[in-house]
């Protein structure tokens, strides 16, 4: 629900840097805040970029503010060093011929024609240097009703980049939105065109919409769209899950682990990210795999605490349940919970030292088969 808040709040919050730069470009043409910026202040949430659309052309504002940057590309940004501030010349767009960028772009347009080129109403909202409000589309009065729509007719505003149709979902997941009916069809209709879209850009969609509170239900109506089945048709919106990696262990509990980790590398997501997915989904195979609870000890020791917190989370059947039992029990039994290890073990069993690695084994193989000695 949008916040009730004052002009002077709302100025208040913008950051101090933002307002500064916003107030040297004031003094020399029309300058204002736009897009999702404007949208999260309204929502009371704390946004994390700023955009200034100003009526001055690029290499104007860059002599104003003297930042060393240049304008970037035919679209003429300029972003501020160490801050999250862009700043934009007005423009108005056309032509997508490759259904991502406009073929062209021509500066010193009117607010409105600026505004008008945004994808949703949402963010095709203005905030002037005293607080008041600049809303051609109904932008506010879909933020009180919760409601996700486009400028315009949808799937024209859809094929200019289509990638919007995942960001549909994924604002939906982010600020707990409902798709308007319009945008959902034309989201149905374009679904099969998004082969096209190459797939690290599918994946940022994917991997920030799988962060959002209301991820189950966006992703469940793109499922009933038939949007997830072309994207990620291993992901399976099943049951509720906390947090990104629970949330992909969970809903692609029908797949294979080497089909989850090929679509992370092609979908280009944190390397990291992918290295605590690929032990996660390890671990939650050992358990499947057997009942023996010595190969899940053993399978948890390779695997670690993190994988287990995240195979926990993300649920699953009766072995998953018993396996979360355990963890919670005995937790980790590793080389750390050795009463003796190293040279200490080598010397009470009178081993050279290259024995080490075996003798730790065998110990671990034994607590593994019986963790009563240590719980």
């Amino acid at each position: 629900m949008a916040a009730r808040l004052t002009r002077a709040k709302r100025i208040a919050a913008v950051p101090e840097a933002a307002r500064d730069v916003w107030d040297r470009l004031g003094a020399h043409g029309e300058t204002y805040l736009v897009g999702g910026a404007v949208r999260d202040i309204l929502l009371g949430r704390t946004p994390h970029d700023y955009d200034l659309a100003t009526s001055l052309r690029p290499e104007e504002a860059q002599r104003i503010l003297g930042w060393s940057e240049g304008p970037g590309g035919r679209f003429g940004s300029l972003r501020a060093p160490g801050l999250a501030l862009e700043v934009v010349a007005m423009r108005e767009e056309s032509g997508y011929q490759d259904r991502r960028r406009p073929d062209e772009v021509r500066f010193g347009a009117t607010l409105a024609a600026d505004l008008g080129r945004r994808d949703f109403t949402v963010n095709a909202l203005a905030l002037r240097r005293d607080g008041s409000i600049v809303d051609p589309f109904g932008g506010r009065r879909d933020l009180r009703r919760l409601r996700l729509a486009t400028v315009g007719a949808p799937e024209t505003r859809l094929r200019e980049d289509l990638l919007r149709v995942l960001r549909a979902y994924r604002l939906c997941a982010e600020l707990g939105f409902r798709p308007a009916t319009a945008l959902r069809a034309a989201a149905r209709r374009l679904a099969p065109e998004l082969q096209e879209v190459a797939p690290e850009r599918v994946g940022e969609e994917v991997w920030r919409l799988l962060a959002g509170e209301g991820a189950l239900l966006a992703l469940r109506r793109a499922q009933r769209d038939g949007v997830l089945r072309v994207v990620a048709p291993w992901l399976r919106p099943t049951h509720p899950a906390d947090g990104r990696i629970p949330r992909v262990l969970a809903w692609s509990q029908a797949a294979s682990a080497e089909r989850v980790l090929d679509a992370a590398q092609r979908f280009a997501w944190p390397h990291a990210a992918r290295r605590e997915i690929s032990q996660a989904l390890a671990l939650r195979d050992a358990v499947r795999a057997t009942p023996e609870r010595a190969r899940w000890r053993q399978a948890l020791a390779e695997s670690g605490a993190q994988a287990a917190l995240e195979v926990v989370r993300a649920g699953g059947g009766p072995r998953l349940q018993a396996f979360a039992r355990m963890f919670g029990r005995e937790g980790v039994i590793d080389r750390y919970r050795l009463s003796l290890r190293g040279m200490d073990l080598a010397l009470d069993r009178g081993a050279a030292a290259e024995e080490i690695g075996r003798l730790e084994m065998e110990e671990l193989g034994r607590l593994w088969r019986d963790p009563r000695p240590l719980v």
